[in-house]
């Protein structure tokens, strides 16, 4: 890498070189029986050049041609977006925040059996399809640039996700645990599923009207969605975001604060730096429903004159870094999804989504369909709905927040908790 910056430097105002290799193996259980078992390994390298105030950009995965990667990103930046910023010297240990090293040696064999006894357990007690799925890898990644910035750090992540599907569907009940290190499914969640399996089989159309919906924490990245698309810079820099001049300004409930926190080891994303080599940053992006701040990367920054945030992430060693949330965080309320669900005489609570992608995500709008939701009546929940659907504004639902659960529960890449909107229109029957 140092030999290939040097002839970047060469050739180009500025350079970056970003390397990665990822190994990953998963396993999957279908109707409870063993359906796949796979392994990968992969690994990559990007190069970014500044030269007259334009960016370029060529990747690889297979560097045999050191000066061709060079001359492909030089050519490239001929036609480049314009780059008036500087790559920053940043100086910080090698990096193993969310790293757990028993992972690059955990035996298949073992989790294997691990998911025949998880499996054995739930069908003694429900005859429900049950499909299980586990997964789990590390990766490393350098950075340096020509600023002088040599940056390293290695990652690990294991998932697993219990799903009970309901009978000629393809939707159902999920439990799913990811993080940094080795975890185990919870056995108390398989109970509490296939109590909540039982009471689903009885099906209801809830009337057409506006009432109390519950989303899930599972259900509530249809919510984010729409609020991430109006914090991205892009939007902002063109001035279509809804939110666009509107810091400081009241946007949502009080009860609404939404943050990111990259050094939270909990979430398998927790990093020091960007993959620009910028340190991240605790960054609030609503508090107590205050419109406070917006994620940056270097190019971002520069064109809205404001300073980095930390917030440049690769999705791949395939694409330039973006403005990226990182680590996001829902705060919890005050009561338990049970005391939520207890004090709903009428209302829904929703599980998972069909068609999040349906309506205009950028305005905050969205008419979805409920894949797994159940209607509540005095506190109690009588059974699973269908044909059922759920429309809405984000910048009018949450307002009207009633409850937010007292958890926020780690996801992998974020925490949240489930959310209580009062008012929401729901079409049945």
């Amino acid at each position: 890498m140092e030999k290939l910056l040097k002839i970047a430097a060469s050739q180009a105002d500025q350079a970056d070189l970003y390397y990665t290799e990822e190994s990953s193996d998963d396993i999957s259980f279908v109707d409870g029986k063993l359906d796949g078992a796979d392994s990968s390994l992969s690994s990559g390298l990007s190069l970014r050049v500044i030269k007259n105030e334009r960016v370029g950009f060529a990747h690889t995965r297979n560097l045999l041609e050191p000066e061709a990667l060079v001359s492909q990103a030089i050519l490239s930046s001929e036609y480049g977006a314009e780059a008036k910023y500087k790559l920053p010297v940043t100086a910080l240990p090698a990096e193993c925040i969310g790293y757990d090293p028993a992972i690059q040696t955990f035996d298949k064999k073992q989790l294997i059996q691990s998911g025949n006894d998880v499996i054995n357990y739930v069908k003694s007690r429900t005859n429900a399809q049950f499909n299980l799925a586990y997964w789990f890898g590390t990766s490393s990644s350098e950075l340096r640039n020509t600023s002088g910035t040599y940056l390293s750090r290695k990652k690990s992540h294991f998932g697993v996700q219990a799903r009970m599907i309901f009978p000629g569907t393809g939707s159902g009940l999920v439990t799913q645990l990811v993080g940094a290190c080795v975890c185990g499914i919870n056995y108390e969640e398989l109970d509490e599923m296939i109590s909540l399996y039982d009471i689903c089989q009885n099906q209801v159309i809830p009337n057409t009207g506006k009432m109390p919906v519950i989303f899930h924490s599972q259900a509530l990245y249809m919510l984010l969605w729409r609020i991430n698309e109006a914090l991205h810079p892009v939007n902002m820099l063109s001035g279509i975001s809804p939110l666009f001049n509107r810091e400081g300004e009241q946007i949502f409930s009080d009860k609404f604060t939404y943050w990111q926190n990259p050094l939270d080891s909990e979430l398998v994303s927790a990093t020091g730096f960007d993959d620009e080599g910028s340190p991240t940053r605790i960054l609030h992006f609503f508090e107590n429903g205050v419109f406070k701040a917006i994620p940056l990367n270097l190019f971002y920054a520069n064109k809205l004159g404001k300073e980095a945030t930390g917030n440049g992430f690769r999705p791949s060693i395939e694409s330039l870094p973006g403005a990226t949330i990182i680590n996001s965080i829902v705060d919890p309320g005050s009561k338990s999804l049970p005391e939520m669900i207890s004090n709903l005489d009428h209302g829904l609570i929703v599980y998972s989504l069909m068609g999040a992608h349906s309506g205009n995500i950028l305005n905050g709008e969205y008419s979805v369909g409920v894949a797994s939701g159940m209607l509540v009546e005095n506190g109690k929940i009588i059974g699973r709905v269908k044909d059922c659907m759920l429309s809405g504004n984000i910048y009018d639902d949450l307002k009207n927040i009633v409850d937010i659960e007292n958890v926020s529960h780690p996801m992998g890449g974020r925490k949240l908790p489930a959310i209580m909107l009062d008012g929401i229109s729901v079409a049945g029957k």
